[in-house]
């Protein structure tokens, strides 16, 4: 069985599901496991991250307005592969253009597949749904008892994070300019950790949100998750807060209770790591671990 996998949290998912060999290419985003960077890479984006976060905002907010996809997929490795299964998220639509074609909407971007591919959209925006989504990859890929393994597994592990509750808010942000909440599973995650979601509740997406609505709610911590970066630039991205002059009265300001994760690897992602960001948000803020405090320079 060969399988394409366009989705980093996916490819996650199969190799903690025994299908390591039986991945044959990925995103460009795909780079956990490690050893997943020497796949054959089938994706690439439009946008870099070389551009400052409010540039990388007017140019994805200008590709959705105007329909243009953010991802490139090299579509003649694809066919040459002619793989089994692809997994992929937000699946728009499939139709048949031929007895032998189909054509598949893919990370926005249409490619022409042979009929025999199956197609497998990933969906999950809680914790319970990402479960779901091991299972069905479980049942779909004749891995079904691995897959109920790995979910009890992690539930048992959530239980275990889930033991407190210190009765103060966290702002954790997606990006800094302009401010985004929190979506998805991660109030959820904020919730485990025992904390408030100052804005932002589970399941919901993320949005732009106004400076006097941070300020209106004044989180006791302020978190920086930036999508798709890790934990050293999410540590420079907090110098944004701190020069930012129209919040320096909040309390998460002035005590300097602003810190930083790995989001890339922990938050950003619809799979189970996300007990581990959990686990490192309760970890960071109850025993004030210098590894992910932002202090001012």
């Amino acid at each position: 069985m060969k399988i394409v996998s366009l989705l980093p949290a996916a490819s996650e998912m199969l190799v903690d599901l025994g299908l390591l060999d039986n991945i044959k290419a990925v995103s460009h985003e795909c780079n956990y496991p490690e050893i997943l960077k020497n796949k054959t890479q089938l994706t690439s984006s439009n946008i870099t991250k070389n551009f400052d976060q409010k540039t990388i905002d007017k140019l994805v907010t200008d590709a959705i307005k105007n329909n243009i996809p953010l991802y490139n997929i090299n579509t003649d490795k694809l066919n040459q592969i002619n793989p089994d299964v692809i997994v992929t998220q937000g699946l728009c639509d499939v139709c048949a253009i031929s007895k032998n074609k189909i054509e598949a909407t893919l990370k926005n971007k249409r490619c022409v597949l042979y009929s025999s591919t199956k197609i497998i959209s990933l969906n999950g925006t809680t914790f319970d749904e990402i479960c779901s989504d091991v299972l069905m990859l479980g049942k779909e890929l004749n891995k079904e008892n691995k897959a109920r393994s790995i979910v009890k597994k992690a539930k048992k592990l959530k239980s275990d994070i889930s033991s407190n509750n210190f009765n103060k808010s966290i702002l954790l942000l997606e990006w800094v300019d302009p401010f985004f909440s929190a979506g998805h599973w991660i109030p959820e995650q904020i919730e485990m950790a025992g904390f408030i979601s100052a804005i932002g509740k589970k399941g919901e997406k993320s949005r732009k949100i106004s400076t006097q609505e941070i300020i209106d709610t004044d989180p006791d911590f302020i978190g920086i998750i930036c999508c798709g970066y890790n934990l050293n630039e999410n540590k420079l991205f907090s110098r944004n807060i701190y020069n930012n002059n129209q919040i320096n009265d909040l309390k998460a300001v002035k005590n300097e209770h602003i810190y930083a994760f790995d989001s890339d690897a922990y938050f950003s992602r619809p799979s189970l790591r996300i007990l581990e960001g959990a686990k490192q948000l309760k970890r960071a803020i109850s025993y004030n671990e210098t590894t992910f405090r932002c202090m001012r320079l």
